[in-house]
């Protein structure tokens, strides 16, 4: 016989939608992770664009779009993206300006292994000889997680470390205005150090198995919520 218990009940109604929620939202990841893969896919495929041509503030989609550009590394002011990972190593990724003819363009040169310690910065030597690049365009996606504070600049600020890649606040701290999203350099590239990117950081398959186990805990609460509600009374 079913027994009403107020109190599993509320407990029962209020998680299961929330644990439904969470499978559901993992099963919208795999999806996006698996439309921004096909789509990194198809234009690593395509002939690159020459960086004047693009349409920066446009309603075109430039993700992974493959570009071209001709210009000079500004070697003097370049910045040091903070806790990037390589191999269980720490290190940063390197943005570099590169100053061409359609505006000053952050380029990430790759990732770059840490200095013996935090006050060691690596050595981030780069020709300042007119060169061309070829890269892809990076728009993040979602709020980055930051995992400190902005050291000061102190006496002698270049390399300048960051903890986000923040256009807005790289132009205020160069004084001069940048293109809106950075490049990642493509092997091969001039000036690139190691790759350390992928379009997606979690496979659609880890999304998937989230997912499940989601609902799968959904399912075990079901389950034990009609087990305590058909239990005989003890006498």
């Amino acid at each position: 016989m079913f027994h009403f218990n107020w109190k599993l009940t509320l407990f029962t109604a209020l998680l299961l939608p929330f644990l439904v929620y969470l499978g559901l939202w993992q099963l919208a990841r795999e999806q996006e992770k698996r439309e921004t893969q096909a789509s990194y896919d198809l234009r690593a495929t395509q002939t690159p664009v020459q960086i004047a041509s693009i349409d920066w503030q446009g309603a075109d989609d430039i993700a992974w779009l493959r570009v071209a550009a001709t210009g000079r590394y500004d070697a003097s002011r370049q910045f040091l993206l903070d806790n990037r990972i390589n191999q269980s190593r720490v290190g940063y990724e390197l943005i570099t300006p590169f100053r061409t003819e359609a505006g000053l363009l952050l380029v990430n040169r790759g990732w770059i292994v840490q200095g013996a310690d935090r006050q060691t910065l690596p050595d981030v030597n780069v020709t300042g000889q007119e060169t061309e690049i070829l890269g892809a365009v990076y728009v993040p996606s979602g709020d980055i997680m930051v995992l400190g504070d902005e050291e000061p600049a102190g006496e002698n600020p270049w390399p300048r470390v960051i903890q986000r890649l923040d256009v807005a606040q790289i132009s205020a701290i160069l004084n001069e205005p940048v293109l809106p999203y950075s490049v990642r350099l493509e092997p091969g590239a001039v000036g690139l150090e190691q790759i350390n990117w992928q379009p997606v950081t979690l496979s659609p398959e880890t999304h998937r198995v989230y997912a499940v186990q989601w609902f799968f805990m959904a399912t075990v609460l079901v389950i034990l919520y009609l087990i305590f509600s058909f239990r005989r009374p003890e006498i």
